[in-house]
This record gives C-alpha cells, sequence and structure tokens, in this order.
C-alpha cells in the first residue's frame, strides 16, 4: 500500500514537472532571449552546436525538480490553505528569477524588456508548478500561527546585508560588475535584489525551521535562496561563454550574505521577545 501511495505520488510530481516545463518552454518561444545574440560575447557551444533546446528544456526539468522537492519538503511548516502556501512559494522564487534576470541587462547590451519578458515568462512558470504542487501535493494548514516573529526587521536587515556583500564582491573579489560605468543601474539592481530576498524571506522564510538560528539561517540562505540562486546563474552558461569561477563567487557570496543577515535578525528577534518578556 505504501509502495502503491508513493509511486502516485512520485507521478504526480512528475507530471507537474513536465507540465510546468512545457508552459515555460512555450512562453519563451514568443521572443527569444537577448542573451542569445548578445554581441560582447561568444556563445556557448550549446547554441553553436544546435542542442540549445533539448540542453534547455533538460536543465529546466532539473531545474523544476529541484524547486518542487524544496517546495516539498519545507511544505508542512507553511502556513495557510494549498494554495496559499503553494502561491507564496512561486512568487518568492518566481520574483527571484524576474529579479535576476533584469541584471543581465545591467551587465550586457542586451533589451531590458527582452529580459522583463524572459523573467516574466519563468517567473508565471515556477507560480504555476509551485500552485499546481500547492493543490495536489501539500496540506492545508489554515489555523496555523503565520507571524512565527516579525518580518520587517528581518526583511531589512537581509536587504541591506546583501547589498554590502553584494559591494564587496564588486570590489574586493572583482565579480563582473558595471558598478563603476553605471553606478546607478547597479545600486538600483542590487537593492532591488536585495529587497526581494528580504520579502522571499517574509514570505516562507520565516515559517520554517527549527532549532538554533544558525540552523535556519543555513536551511533558507543556504537551501532557499542559494541553491535555486545557483541553479539560476548557471543558466546562464546555456547562452554565453562565461566564466564558472565568476559565477561560484556571485552565487557563494550572496548566500552567505543572506545566512549572515536571517542569523542576524534572529538574534535580533530573540534579544526583542526577552526585553518583551521582561517588560
Amino acid at each position: 500500500m505504501a509502495t502503491h501511495t508513493l509511486k502516485k505520488q512520485s507521478l504526480k510530481f512528475f507530471l507537474i514537472i513536465i507540465a510546468s516545463t512545457v508552459f515555460d518552454v512555450l512562453l519563451h518561444q514568443v521572443q527569444q532571449d537577448p542573451l542569445m545574440n548578445v554581441s560582447t560575447r561568444v556563445q556557448s557551444i550549446v547554441i553553436t552546436s544546435g542542442w540549445f533546446l533539448p540542453a534547455a528544456s533538460a536543465s529546466l526539468i532539473l531545474a523544476f525538480c529541484i524547486k518542487g522537492l524544496i517546495f516539498l519538503m519545507i511544505q508542512k511548516n507553511l502556513p495557510g490553505t494549498k494554495l496559499q502556501k503553494g502561491g507564496a512559494f512561486g512568487i518568492a522564487l518566481g520574483g527571484m528569477y524576474f529579479i535576476g534576470m533584469i541584471e543581465a541587462y545591467v551587465l550586457f547590451p542586451v533589451s531590458f524588456f527582452g529580459e522583463v519578458y524572459t523573467g516574466i515568462a519563468d517567473g508565471c512558470a515556477i507560480l504555476c508548478m509551485s500552485l499546481l504542487l500547492g493543490k495536489y501535493m501539500s496540506d492545508d494548514m489554515p489555523d496555523r500561527e503565520k507571524d512565527r516573529h516579525r518580518a520587517f526587521p528581518a526583511m531589512m536587515i537581509i536587504s541591506v546585508t546583501y547589498v554590502a556583500m553584494r559591494y564587496f564582491s564588486y570590489t574586493v573579489l572583482h565579480i563582473e560588475s558595471t558598478y563603476a560605468v553605471r553606478p546607478l543601474a547597479t545600486f538600483l539592481w542590487t537593492a532591488a535584489m536585495g529587497c526581494w530576498v528580504g520579502v522571499m524571506y517574509g514570505l516562507v522564510g520565516r515559517h520554517i525551521g527549527q532549532g538554533s538560528p544558525l540552523k535556519q539561517a543555513l536551511l533558507f540562505g543556504g537551501i532557499i535562496f542559494g541553491l535555486n540562486w545557483f541553479i539560476f546563474n548557471l543558466f546562464a552558461l546555456l547562452f554565453i561563454d562565461y566564466p564558472v569561477s565568476d559565477l561560484l563567487y556571485r552565487c557563494v557570496f550572496d548566500a552567505i550574505a543572506i545566512v549572515i543577515g536571517v542569523y542576524i535578525s534572529l538574534l535580533f528577534q530573540k534579544s526583542h521577545n526577552r526585553q518583551h518578556k521582561g517588560c
């Protein structure tokens, strides 16, 4: 009986992943990603060999699988109905892809609106997957306490920490950026990304994990944000010849920033709670 249930759930998961991937691929047929023809970069071997569509499709399936498994891992800790949980997770990750995509416009001579559309396409597919997983593979938690702790201070701390670490990466690690030649665009994107990761924490991060602040920080910063951010950045390799070391620095130090930000915010919250109880 247990084996039959597992097979049924696995099939359901697989069908949702395939449907979401097909939806994403179809959305991308409306407009080609501007990175396909960026003038300042050599095209990837995936494009020049003619294997882009199958390679991109396989990468999307893998990416959706990882996102889906992360959702299933944390969904019991999220408050709300099935659709509310799926919606919160989908908005969190879909928004990350949308804002993350705009960094290409800051770095390369590509169309702003082209990158916006690409981000919308990926975001819609992620939201679709999350809603389906929420509807068919999660549990209702309508009476669960929604506010584990106040979200706003944590969101601000995470945002500031992200921006500070990003500028450390620009100036000390010398990851590819245009902060010297396009300072305003670089700052606006960096601040927007930092704020969105704060929103992600407000939507899903503050509800997950038990135990020490470090454990919770690692779960959100390293897995929910960090792993998904790493996968997102790897997609650049499908389009252009790009230094893998730069991608690794970019992802690792971004994830470290979020871990630090969440950890500080949890310590701040504990201190605030103790003072409140003392009063």
